[in-house]
């Protein structure tokens, strides 16, 4: 029997430290900001969702936010101290993720609703390759107040992620090794606003929209067109086959209504993106059946997306037409 438990012993120790210590590593390092607050939630490692990290800083910001950006990683070049210059009285969040469907926005708003804060201002990008992918439905790497997940169940997705497909840039975040290029993209958002990889300054502000070194830019993006990297797109204005089904029809319902109880000031912004797709004339109605007079256009072949030079990595625009687009929407300040 001794014998017995000596064997067991022998085999269940070692498999335990072998479970344990990178356990205890994994929760030092804190690669999800699970455990303890932090004086900044930022995009630290690829393996983080930016929604998640979002409402950590939602739920620990002393800013009493009236106002918020919301949609896909498209609203990276909307900047929020910039519209604080625009809209009166107005302290946004930036609250959004990558490709976040309708829901993952609806809930974003319901959570935001839930936690007593009023939503004066909203400023929302609906995408028509992303918004109404996934059937809609919310990312299920979100917070868990945004999926409606417990706790630990959230907990356990995340150690469960991590360890699942491990790789040589895990092992090295696990030891405080080094780690660089895409695996740690180590951005610093605003502690206050949330905008992404910059801190908000007057400076920003006075710049918001140039492009640093404009020659640079501009010969790289003609390195990319002579390497084929940009496809052609068709010469007709093409559509999307239609998208929004009842469900998603009726998460957009249930946003309005939270406009309507909040009395928001909203822009409902579609995305000029380098496809030049439009949604379908059945979801164009729908979305400007529920935001009557709000929904503000830039899809399809226009002067914008003609311009390959707005589009640098083909899936994003630049600040700049973020910038053109605000400046193109809101008019006056709201008193």
């Amino acid at each position: 029997m001794k014998k017995l438990l000596s064997k067991c012993l022998g085999f269940l120790v070692p498999l335990c430290l072998i479970v344990l210590i990178p356990t205890l590593l994994y929760i030092d390092k804190d690669v999800h900001s699970d455990f303890g607050d932090k004086d900044n939630y930022s995009w630290k490692y690829n393996v983080q969702s930016l929604g998640d990290i979002s409402t950590k800083k939602l739920l620990t910001s002393p800013v009493k936010y009236n106002s918020f950006i919301l949609g896909s990683s498209r609203t990276a070049g909307v900047y929020a101290c910039y519209l604080e210059k625009k809209i009166t009285d107005s302290k946004f969040l930036h609250y959004t993720s990558w490709s976040d469907p309708i829901e993952g926005i609806y809930k974003k708003l319901k959570l935001v609703d839930s936690l007593g804060y009023p939503i004066d201002n909203v400023i929302m990008y609906l995408d028509t390759d992303y918004t109404f992918k996934f059937k809609g439905k919310c990312r299920p790497n979100d917070h868990y107040l945004v999926t409606g997940d417990t706790r630990a169940k959230y907990l356990f997705k995340h150690y469960q992620s991590f360890f699942s497909r491990m790789d040589l840039n895990k092992v090295k975040i696990l030891l405080g090794a080094e780690i660089e290029g895409e695996a740690f993209p180590n951005w610093e958002s605003d502690v206050f606003t949330n905008d992404y990889n910059h801190k908000c300054s007057d400076s920003i502000i006075a710049t918001y929209g140039n492009i640093k070194n404009p020659k640079t830019f501009k010969a790289g993006i003609d390195s990319l067109k002579t390497s084929g990297f940009f496809y052609e797109r068709p010469k007709k204005q093409t559509y999307q086959s239609s998208q929004i089904s009842n469900f998603e029809h009726d998460v957009l319902l249930n946003i309005k209504a939270l406009f309507k109880k909040h009395k928001t000031n909203y822009y409902i912004v579609i995305t000029p993106l380098y496809s030049q797709l439009k949604f379908s004339d059945k979801d164009m109605k729908i979305i400007e059946d529920c935001f009557k007079g709000n929904v503000y256009d830039f899809s399809g072949k226009t002067e914008i997306t003609d311009n390959i030079y707005n589009y640098p990595d083909k899936e994003h625009f630049t600040t700049s037409v973020s910038k053109h687009i605000l400046d193109s929407i809101i008019k006056i300040s709201p008193k």
